[in-house]
């Protein structure tokens, strides 16, 4: 945890919060209005200098802006619990940030951001499950683990995201066996909108559970997570075959005869574009192996449209693989002002039966401004339906087996402001969910686009007044992460 005492050294008392004016609708750092309320005692701080609020008031998109009022930094539990209690008191608007890896300001608001990261301790690791703040990142939950020969089942492509931030969307894995992230989840505790602090289970206050996981914390602020650990193998092989865009059949092809051999630990597909002007898929899979049992790369790739002889191979430990993105990413803040190019990303799940047809039809119309290289990327991650066990994870309908998440991680040919790129790309990215929307499509709710409280019904579905249900439970005042606008 951060003490009150260092956050005071980093910052200065003149920026520390003493109270709010609900006659001025604003925060003050002086007591001498009779109408200012006194805050609560914290053990962390809560903060109204301009610089915290700025940095907290865009997210990664680079595309939406809300000014915090004021920004939490918790140095407990119980301070989230005081201010979530104090905020519902003055009808005023919390939402968490983690990484603050949206990109189209769902975890923004104007009011209370309350930053997870302090809530980083590792607070124990057994022989199946470890359990961590929510402001704990993946890669330091994975490196936790390691030692004991154990990994958490999945990861994101990249791991510098939070634990509670994932958890809230879904987080969806390169792996095509075991679903995502929110199906290996244990128990949760979360603090709602009540400021009550609960501890939840599939066999305990299940409601709230499961409204937790994929449920874009309209119900309340994780701050611990308990998830599963298997045991981990020591070394990854990963295979990467290149195809033109031309050739989306075979790429589909060789795909599906990987996936249904199950000989690999993840297969999916990478897109981008290597010489900055055409659109290219490339097939990646692993399969993690130990030293005594070498992988038969003959074995594994037979049967392909594409030659054994044509397939990049990368060998790494089991750990370089899950960080495998990290340094691309590093990179690309060091090299290209990653951080504030605009992130315009558009995100959708497809059903088996008709994503092909959807792929095939999108990708050559996408061009190179549509990724934005050398650091825009996409990918098609397929996931076994039945896998899928968390309700507010919202996947299409249908009877395939299969149901995919395709990405198209734009970005912007150069930092700073372009409303002219960004407004082309969100009528883009509507025109393109309209599509995936027609054939059964659903929405994965990390990437940019405009969604109305009709749009947000028909993505919930037969789940809608149930969601409403749990809403007025759990945040009886509506209080909780605005930014989505699910509510109106």
């Amino acid at each position: 945890m951060v003490t009150r005492r260092r956050f005071l050294g980093t910052v200065g008392a003149s920026a520390l919060i003493v109270g709010f004016d609900p006659t001025a609708r604003a925060w003050a750092t002086s007591a001498g209005s009779r109408s200012v309320q006194r805050i609560p005692h914290l053990d962390g701080v809560l903060l109204t200098d301009l610089p915290t609020r700025q940095a907290d008031g865009r997210d990664l998109g680079r595309i939406v802006q809300h000014l915090p009022r004021a920004v939490l930094r918790p140095g407990s539990v119980r301070d989230i619990q005081k201010m979530i209690t104090f905020c519902r008191e003055h009808r005023i608007p919390v939402a968490t940030r983690g990484q603050g890896h949206s990109t189209h300001g769902q975890g923004l608001t104007d009011g209370l951001i309350i930053e997870n990261r302090s809530l980083s301790t590792i607070h124990s690791i057994g022989t199946d499950s470890i359990t961590v703040g929510s402001g704990a990142l993946w890669r330091e939950a994975a490196h936790a683990a390691a030692p004991r020969g154990l990994t958490p089942p999945l990861f994101t492509t990249y791991v510098g995201l939070s634990v509670g931030g994932t958890l809230s969307v879904g987080g969806v894995p390169a792996q095509n066996e075991f679903g995502v992230q929110i199906d290996h989840v244990r128990e949760l505790e979360v603090v709602t909108g009540d400021g009550r602090l609960h501890r939840c289970s599939m066999d305990r206050e299940r409601d709230l559970f499961e409204v937790m996981l994929g449920g874009l914390g309209q119900c309340g602020v994780i701050t611990r997570a308990t998830i599963d650990l298997l045991p981990a193998r020591a070394l990854a092989r990963n295979y990467m075959i290149r195809y033109p865009i031309t050739e989306t059949a075979k790429v589909w092809t060789d795909l599906h005869i990987l996936l249904e051999r199950k000989e690999f630990d993840g297969v999916y597909i990478l897109m981008s574009v290597p010489d900055g002007k055409n659109v290219t898929y490339q097939l990646n899979a692993v399969v993690f192996h130990n030293a005594d049992r070498t992988p038969d790369d003959q074995r594994l790739l037979r049967g392909l449209s594409a030659p054994v002889s044509s397939a990049e191979i990368e060998n790494s430990t089991y750990l370089e693989w899950v960080k495998r993105y990290d340094p691309v990413i590093d990179a690309w803040q060091r090299q290209c002002a990653w951080d504030d190019l605009i992130k315009p990303w558009f995100d959708v799940m497809l059903p088996g039966e008709s994503a092909q047809e959807y792929v095939a039809e999108v990708m050559p119309t996408l061009t190179a401004r549509d990724y934005g290289p050398p650091t825009g990327i996409g990918f098609l991650f397929p996931q076994r339906r039945s896998k899928l066990t968390r309700p507010f994870f919202r996947v299409p309908p249908g009877n395939s087996e299969w149901v995919y998440l395709f990405d198209i991680l734009t970005s912007s040919p150069a930092p700073g402001p372009d409303p002219a790129f960004a407004a082309e790309m969100l009528e883009r990215n509507r025109r393109l969910y309209d599509k995936a929307k027609a054939l059964g499509g659903t929405r994965y709710p990390i990437g940019s686009l405009d969604f109305t409280r009709a749009d947000w019904r028909a993505q919930y579905g037969e789940l809608w007044p149930d969601l409403l249900r749990r809403k007025a439970k759990y945040d009886p005042d509506r209080i909780l992460t605005p930014g989505p606008g699910i509510f109106g």
